[in-house]
């Protein structure tokens, strides 16, 4: 299945992208210690007009001695960058994509109380919110790069109004959808390669349509989940029966949320892997394109002979 072997491959290649980029921090980590990370993290997230508040707090904070005097100023300064506006692309991405993440985890404990799905409930709610933040720490390393925070929560979008064209728009579709083959090949390669492909050709660069498909595979899972969620929560143990049968009201609400996690990160897994090799094959064929020929060079044409004066 193409589902398997790309989520098989996606964690290989991502190490050895990672390790070919820079052998040494890979391996080593990095040299700055966390207030002085959290801080260029924040100033990476400010619009225009706010980059030099950005740069005047990395000036404080080289002045400041102290691990927990370092820690707490740049605190502060992350939250009055994040809540006072005006807010870049970056800030507002970050911030829909937090709500996205907010709203999946308080619907699905939500569920999880009324139907007294148990402690093992808990435990997945608590997995869930790790992903989600570990959805958004990524995110937010993203939308701090110029002219990614736009391409790629479009691509997310994109990403998910195809898969809702392919699987239907109601709550039945989500938890009865089964793709075909041809179906299955334009979810695995068909628009991760668009995305990836697109985003090299926006920049010119492949390195920033690497970005923008890694991006658009965050916020698209988001977006899915939080749809595949509210539909869970309009069927409850309703709808059509489940494959294995015999399931009471609460083991099919509990295995319907299961599945809206697996296909999360499959999801994600498959438009950033995909989108990947579709922005590198693109840079390929963009830098092997034919220069624009050179204007011919305008200027005073002189006549007569060249040489010696007569």
């Amino acid at each position: 299945m193409p589902y398997f072997l790309v989520f098989l491959l996606t964690p290989i290649g991502v190490a050895i992208a990672w390790y070919r980029r820079d052998p040494r921090r890979f391996l080593d980590g990095p040299a700055e210690d966390t207030p002085l990370r959290l801080l260029r993290w924040t100033a990476g997230l400010l619009s225009p007009h706010r980059a030099e508040w950005g740069q005047a707090m990395l000036g404080e904070l080289a002045h400041l001695d102290g691990r927990w005097a370092r820690l707490r100023f740049a605190l502060g300064c992350a939250g009055a960058a994040l809540i006072m506006p005006p807010w870049g692309r970056a800030t507002a991405g970050l911030w829909a994509m937090t709500g996205l993440a907010a709203a999946t985890l308080t619907l699905s404990t939500g569920l999880a109380v009324r139907y007294g799905l148990g402690a093992g409930a808990r435990v997945a709610l608590a997995v869930l919110g790790v992903v989600c933040a570990g959805f958004l720490l990524g995110a937010s390393g993203l939308l701090r790069r110029p002219g990614i925070a736009l391409p790629g929560l479009l691509g997310g979008v994109f990403a998910t109004l195809v898969g809702l064209l392919l699987s239907g728009f109601t709550a039945t579709d989500q938890v009865t959808f089964v793709p075909s083959r041809w179906q299955q090949w334009v979810i695995v390669l068909a628009v991760p390669s668009v995305i990836g492909a697109a985003g090299t050709l926006w920049r010119r660069d492949p390195a920033a349509g690497r970005r923008v498909a890694r991006l658009a595979a965050l916020s698209a899972g988001l977006l899915h989940l939080l749809y595949a969620t509210v539909a869970v929560a309009v069927l409850g143990g309703g709808g059509p029966p489940d494959e294995d049968g015999g399931f009471t009201v609460r083991g099919t609400v509990s295995d319907r949320l299961g599945n809206t996690v697996v296909d999360l990160a499959v999801g994600t897994l498959l438009i950033a892997m995909v989108g990947w090799a579709a922005a590198a094959l693109a840079g390929h064929l963009v830098s092997r394109a034919p220069a624009p020929a050179a204007p011919p060079a305008s200027g005073p044409v002189r006549s007569g002979p060249v040489g010696p004066g007569v």
